[in-house]
């Protein structure tokens, strides 16, 4: 990606913007993070005990583009959760997705909530 290059959501296109520690789109509320800052995130919410996070393999016909390289990204569940994957840059998660993993890091038999 090039300096004058921006980070466009996957979905919509919409150029990302800061949202904190993660990048958000505007249209669709999906957020973009780094690996570093959704295990940092994790941690934060887990228990001592509580293991790594679960990345599944997920087999899904969709393939989103990452945005900062625009290459497909893999799809995995994570919790239960089925997000976007790009090795080198980081996960997508659509609305509520992010909140869904953190909270089942914090409390693995919280009802899942289906959107």
């Amino acid at each position: 990606m090039y300096r004058d290059d921006h980070e466009r959501c996957p979905r919509c296109h919409v150029e990302l913007v800061d949202a904190g520690a993660v990048r958000a789109c505007t249209a669709c509320q999906g957020q973009w993070a780094t690996h570093e800052v959704l295990f940092e995130m994790a941690a934060n919410m887990t228990r001592p005990q509580r293991p790594g996070l679960p990345f599944v393999p997920h087999a899904r016909a969709e393939q989103l583009g990452c945005p900062s390289c625009g290459k497909a990204m893999g799809t995995w569940k994570l919790l239960e959760v089925e997000i976007d994957k790009c090795e080198p840059h980081g996960i997508w998660f659509d609305r509520d997705e992010l909140e869904l993993v953190l909270y089942a890091t914090f409390d693995p038999d919280r009802p899942r909530i289906d959107k």
